[in-house]
């Protein structure tokens, strides 16, 4: 399995109030990386971050589709996967080249997760993973889920550690760029919410563009990402376990 967690990778950007395809961020090598993976076209399937089906999850799907096009990267059959045909997961991903994971609401995406046996079913495949977002985040065999909606952090009953797919121990928050100077309830998003966490788990802090490859056994890091831990938020420097 060659193992790609992102934060996002370009494929829809927001134009005039709707969601369109976009061209796949390469700042960092990600698309030459992808290209030089890929080695069949046969099928590529799009695992939703929530089992209804909605507007978001469709465009999102859809816009990959066409910014996979974009690039010259054409699939015979593109399949998105959610609660309609969520029986059929397991064929679906034995038949896929690559398989794309949504990002959304973490733990929505965790359950859903859970509820059609991701975890299982990935077990011996062989093809390509491109995480996205909270889909990179629910890769890991603990997943650190950190509040994200209002309610969240002031929530006692909110679990901030989740059985994840178990396909790395890399915990990862995403999009540091626009979280930055984020408040949620009132708290600063990494000062007064990640920072305590920090003392509990190592995360890994991507901005959009800079992402993890798992191959073999080894990760590598491709561009600016930050180590969160015990307190201290420094570039990453060193070895990483995947």
């Amino acid at each position: 399995m060659i193992l790609f967690l992102t934060s996002q990778i370009g494929a829809t950007v927001h134009k005039e109030g709707k969601r369109v395809a976009g061209r796949l961020d390469n700042r960092n090598g990600f698309l030459t990386l992808l290209q030089d993976c890929l080695q069949s076209y046969r099928q590529m399937l799009y695992i939703s971050g929530c089992p209804q089906e909605n507007e978001k999850m469709s465009d999102w799907f859809h816009n990959t589709v066409d910014s996979l096009k974009m690039e010259g990267i054409r699939f015979a059959n593109s399949i998105l996967l959610n609660g309609r045909n969520a029986e059929a997961t397991e064929e679906l991903v034995g038949r896929s080249d690559i398989i794309f994971l949504s990002g959304g609401h973490l733990p929505t995406q965790n359950r859903f997760f859970q509820e059609i046996k991701l975890q299982n079913t990935l077990r011996g495949f062989e093809g390509i993973i491109v995480a996205q977002s909270a889909g990179s985040m629910n890769c890991a065999r603990t997943v650190y889920a950190c509040p994200e909606l209002p309610g969240e952090s002031n929530d006692p009953d909110f679990n901030r550690f989740l059985p994840g797919l178990g396909l790395t121990d890399i915990n990862l928050v995403p999009h540091y760029n626009h979280n930055q100077r984020l408040v949620l309830d009132g708290k600063r998003f990494y000062k007064d919410i990640i920072y305590p966490d920090s003392f509990r788990v190592p995360i890994h802090v991507l901005p959009d563009g800079s992402f993890f490859l798992i191959q073999n056994g080894q990760v590598r890091p491709f561009g600016t990402i930050y180590l969160f831990h015990r307190g201290e938020f420094q570039p990453l420097s060193g070895d990483v376990t995947a």
